[in-house]
């Protein structure tokens, strides 16, 4: 306890006294205002890449490239490519119609996620000649009709940028918890964020939707965003360069509140990352950029204040002036009302806001470990385990030879698994798929390197898959023009079942 408040308590003040500061200049910075922008114009017309990433369940494709080719933007000046990285429930076929829609379609046994699919793009582009700049897009968003003019225009103010995410209200009233959220996120971006670009410092870049130079992109060569710590990295990555990301709350973005993401690290991270880092990199950007990773949360500040408080209260311990610390608190809390003013909440949003801290608690509370493992268990305990097989006769054949095997195809809590069985031996896949098309495709995958081809419809160069919802896909039509088939009908089809005008596909794999 000694040690507690001789040492701990001047490094906590100090600490604390830093951060008030720093919010109080974030506050003020607040209170400038932007400069309203009436007219974009630029003399030249940037060639912009836009690149659409779409994932699992995603019912949100089609309209943001509807939306992407209805700009009011020079169709020469800008391309559309859409990675569509295992996508179960869009279809490629549609997208392929469209002469400005390059589609690039991911069908490995798991998804390649957001780094390679933006890297496999980076590295198509890296000598393409008049290539400006960089959007990348989470399928789940939406943009406005100016969006690309926009976006031209702030191309001219900075090199890296992140444009405003809003989230739009669903058919139903929002919940509590919703609102919270969304609240908290606003005042994220209208204060802090905005008032960092306004200091000329940089953001967490966010990966949902950013907009890069392609100098600069090909100067930092990689992507690695596996979760919101590597956007962090990444940032850093770039602060070294001297290249910092602006928020543009000019530039607007909308996508659900079903799709909210808390963006903050943890804190202990961040402080890490800064422990790691700081001696290790030049320049005031990367340096501030680490030492704004410390800033603590409100919880954190809380704590902090009742901890020196209490400091000051015992006689004997006081080696910190107790109107010191009611001074800095009192305009910590004097910068924040400032700080209020900047999102320009509604008096209800004002109360959501207020509401945050305890939605905060319980998700710490809700996520400590020890109860988020008994939550586990009574889940794992309480849940009904469904497992549903179907055995099919199916052929395989070396070349020359075939032979009649079975495939039982297991669905396990709606989780797809095949097993191939021959003469009692039994192989089954390793991997659980959403779809069992990709459940067979691991079985073929295994079954070629035994030099073996499964004839089933599903490797079969006449047979096309049809879309209808199920998360299985097993359902498809025969376009094999045989002898004496009426021109014009569909024939449907299962992905395991075969015929004697089977022919296999020429697959040529993207990887």
């Amino acid at each position: 306890m000694t040690f507690l408040y001789l040492y701990i308590a001047p490094i906590l003040y100090m600490y604390i006294t830093l951060f008030t500061l720093y919010f109080i200049i974030l506050a003020f910075m607040s209170t400038r205002p932007s400069k309203k922008i009436r007219d974009k114009y630029t003399p030249k017309d940037s060639n912009i890449c836009v690149v659409v990433y779409a994932t699992g369940k995603v019912n949100t494709l089609d309209n943001l490239i509807k939306q992407l080719k209805n700009q009011n933007y020079p169709k020469q000046n800008y391309t559309i490519y859409a990675i569509l990285d295992k996508c179960t429930d869009v279809s490629d076929v549609t997208l392929q119609t469209e002469t400005n829609v390059n589609v690039i379609s991911v069908d490995n046994m798991e998804p390649i996620g957001k780094s390679q699919a933006y890297s496999i793009i980076a590295e198509k582009l890296y000598e393409v000649p008049n290539l400006d700049a960089y959007l990348f897009l989470d399928a789940k968003n939406y943009v406005d009709i100016d969006f690309l003019a926009n976006v031209n225009y702030y191309l001219t103010k900075s090199d890296v940028f992140n444009p405003m995410i809003n989230y739009l209200p669903q058919e139903n009233k929002l919940t509590i918890w919703q609102n919270m959220k969304s609240m908290y996120s606003r005042y994220c971006d209208k204060f802090i964020k905005l008032s960092r670009t306004k200091l000329g410092l940089t953001n967490i870049i966010d990966t949902n939707a950013f907009v890069i130079k392609k100098d600069i992109l090909n100067k930092i060569a990689d992507f690695n965003f596996r979760d919101i710590f590597s956007e962090v990295n990444y940032t850093l990555k770039l602060a070294k360069e001297g290249v910092k990301v602006d928020f543009i709350d000019d530039l607007k973005v909308y996508t659900s509140i079903d799709n909210f993401e808390f963006r903050i690290p943890s804190l202990t991270k961040r402080i890490a990352l800064l422990w790691n880092n700081f001696f290790k990199v030049n320049g005031i950007l990367p340096k501030e950029f680490l030492l704004s990773l410390a800033v603590p949360n409100w919880l954190t500040s809380f704590i902090g204040y009742v901890v020196l408080l209490n400091a000051t209260i015992i006689p004997i311990f006081n080696v910190i002036d107790s109107s010191f610390v009611f001074i800095t608190s009192l305009i910590l809390i004097l910068a924040f009302c400032v700080s209020l003013m900047a999102p320009k909440f509604y008096p209800n949003e004002f109360l959501y806001l207020a509401l945050y801290p305890a939605y905060s608690i319980w998700r710490m509370i809700y996520n400590f470990p020890p109860i988020r493992g008994i939550r586990n268990i009574i889940k794992q305990t309480t849940r009904k385990h469904v497992i549903e097989t179907m055995t099919t006769e199916v052929i395989v054949t070396d070349g020359t030879r075939e032979f009649r095997c079975q495939m039982e195809m297991i669905s396990d809590d709606g989780l797809a698994k095949v097993t191939f069985i021959n003469n009692g031996k039994k192989y089954t896949t390793k991997n659980n798929h959403l779809r069992m098309i990709d459940a067979v495709r691991e079985l073929t995958t295994k079954l070629k390197d035994y030099g073996l081809t499964l004839k089933v419809c599903q490797c079969c160069k006449y047979f096309q898959p049809v879309v209808d919802g199920s998360t299985n896909m097993v359902k498809g039509c025969c376009n094999c023009q045989f002898q004496g088939r009426t021109p014009g009908d569909i024939i449907p089809t299962l992905i395991w079942n075969t015929c004697p005008n089977y022919e296999e596909q020429n697959i040529i794999p993207l990887f």
